[in-house]
């Protein structure tokens, strides 16, 4: 089955891919993270839900990576929240560090939409919200859209898939870094039978510093000098 990525907001870098495929290794980042990659094949503390706590997401392993499956219903679509003892003090940390410093920190996660399982959908849109114990809310659902696919692709029954990257700074997302209740969320709007989104690897983390990419450079540069060398 084609296999097709989409344009999406994102602030991946052909230099961050090329050090990745020459096995130069990334550099860890500094200040808090969660990351939910679903590699135990459990949901958790994700929900199937845009507030609540249940049910628990189907999960699916897709090329030897495992996705949470968030089928269309509603428009806040799926959530983790801070109450769930999966995750809170790991959860807790990294949203409190992202509201205290919004710019210094992505939301990321991949997606796959198998739209071969779909019929009758003539739009789909993907978005991410935030809410706090304060009771603040925002969402990233403005165009252009973290992903979005039209009737004609989603009725070609490829596969589409790629990765999101957005700056919650960028998008807006301004919480305050006091509260002691927050909830990260999914969105999905759209329309069609069976229309549904894989979701995996979602984190909220530090943005990569300068003096990282700086050494990311340095070692493409130098994995690309040795690549010319053996060929030589």
């Amino acid at each position: 089955m084609q296999m097709t990525s989409v344009n999406s907001k994102t602030k991946l870098t052909s230099l961050a891919t090329a050090v990745a495929l020459l096995g130069l290794g990334a550099i860890p980042a500094q200040g808090q993270s969660v990351l939910y990659n679903f590699a135990d094949g459990n949901a958790d503390g994700w929900s199937n839900s845009g507030f609540g706590s249940t049910p628990a997401p189907a999960i699916s392993n897709l090329g030897g990576q495992n996705y949470m499956f968030i089928p269309l219903g509603g428009f806040q679509v799926a959530n983790v929240a801070s109450g769930n003892s999966f995750n809170s003090a790991t959860l807790n940390a990294a949203m409190a560090a992202a509201a205290a410093n919004p710019a210094g920190y992505d939301l990321s996660y991949d997606y796959y939409i198998n739209t071969a399982a779909i019929s009758g959908a003539t739009f789909l849109q993907l978005g991410s919200f935030v809410n706090t114990g304060n009771g603040y809310y925002a969402q990233d659902f403005t165009s252009p859209y973290e992903v979005q696919l039209s009737g004609t692709q989603l009725a070609s029954g490829q596969v589409f898939q790629g990765q999101v990257t957005v700056n919650m700074a960028a998008v807006g997302f301004d919480m305050s870094p006091t509260n002691t209740f927050y909830r990260l969320g999914l969105i999905e709007n759209g329309n069609g039978t069976g229309t549904g989104v894989y979701y995996s690897d979602i984190s909220v983390a530090p943005v990569p510093e300068p003096a990282s990419l700086a050494l990311f450079g340095l070692g493409l540069a130098a994995g690309a000098a040795f690549l010319r060398r053996r060929q030589a």
